[in-house]
């Protein structure tokens, strides 16, 4: 189902996600910091007295994190798992397994983190644009199982049990993992205001001096300033999937996007353009944004219903715009 590597976002296009609305409380000059980290944009705001050099800290860990969750790095915990080459894994990469173990469970078979070998076929990153040849998705097909993934303690670690030819991918976990592991970092530190914002994936800590943080959701295959709904949010998250993070046009005029279909290994093609979740755990709404764009709009927006405290706006093809039964307590009047 996911051409996962979410982790890394386009450059550029923030995930349909943006901050909307500057202005800050008199007197109040936000510290920042940003890099290039994830293979996306990273910024990281403090709305009260954090020092910097926090924020640096938090930025660093990032670093940190992509040694564990990349798929392509080969010094990474996630590839040296993937090739056979360890079982046991720190707390870390066997929670965020777990995370999407559990998500599977409420997906009848349409979120699978096994969905690697698939993921693998596809090349979203380099420009190339070649469609994979249908004999090969088949092949790769035959490793996607997550009902033969477990994970239990070993130690202060965790042992993953996999078949040797499955390839974990963790593109619909891992950002908003790390998002949700830097907000509890910069609340250790005593910060009361923030934003993370990981290439659009978006955490809010607190609120922005007394008032909500103002967060937009951008237009499908728009431009940064296009948006088609501004939500405001206290301690909460905002994190959307969707068909222009990351896609190309094939020769054939079809637009093959990120989020595959395990049951086939192509795009799933369902009428919807994308799905952006309100949730207060960052790693929820990551998972729940893809999981409900695989469901399709009316399974999506019933989970939705069936989740407590978790709102959502589902765009589809033909630009409208549809919301859970919650969602508009949260939109900016």
């Amino acid at each position: 189902m996911i051409s996962f590597y979410k982790i890394p976002a386009v450059s550029g296009i923030c995930a349909s996600l943006l901050l909307a609305g500057c202005s800050f409380g008199t007197g109040n000059t936000p510290a920042e910091v940003n890099g290039f980290k994830l293979d996306t944009f990273v910024t990281i705001t403090a709305y009260d007295d954090t020092d910097k050099s926090v924020l640096d800290e938090a930025l660093r860990m990032c670093d940190e994190y992509e040694k564990i969750f990349s798929m392509h790095d080969k010094a990474s915990e996630l590839w040296r798992l993937n090739h056979n080459e360890t079982s046991i894994v720190s707390e870390d990469l066997g929670n965020a397994i777990d995370k999407g173990l559990q998500m599977y469970g409420l997906s009848n078979g349409s979120f699978q983190i096994s969905i690697g070998s698939v993921s693998g076929l596809w090349d979203f990153r380099s420009g190339t644009h070649i469609v994979p040849e249908d004999s090969a998705l088949k092949e790769a097909l035959q490793y996607t199982d997550d009902s033969k993934i477990s994970v239990s303690k070993e130690g202060s670690g965790r042992k993953v049990t996999k078949p040797s030819e499955t390839i974990i991918d963790l593109g619909a976990v891992a950002k908003g993992y790390i998002s949700g592991k830097l907000k509890e970092f910069l609340i250790s530190k005593g910060c009361e205001s923030a934003v993370i914002n990981l290439g659009g994936n978006v955490c809010c800590l607190g609120d922005k001096n007394g008032s909500p943080f103002n967060i937009g959701v951008r237009k499908p295959f728009g431009e940064a300033s296009d948006t088609v709904a501004v939500f405001e949010l206290n301690d909460m998250s905002l994190i959307t999937s969707g068909v222009s993070e990351r896609y190309f046009k094939g020769d054939d005029g079809r637009i093959y996007h990120h989020i595959l279909d395990p049951s086939t290994g192509y795009p799933y093609d369902n009428g919807l353009y994308q799905v952006s979740v309100i949730t207060k755990d960052p790693v929820d709404g990551d998972c729940l944004s893809t999981l409900c764009f695989a469901l399709g709009l009316d399974e999506g927006l019933e989970l939705i219903e069936d989740t407590p405290d978790t709102e959502a706006l589902f765009i589809t093809s033909d630009g409208a715009l549809h919301y859970s039964s919650g969602a508009e307590k949260y939109l900016r009047r």
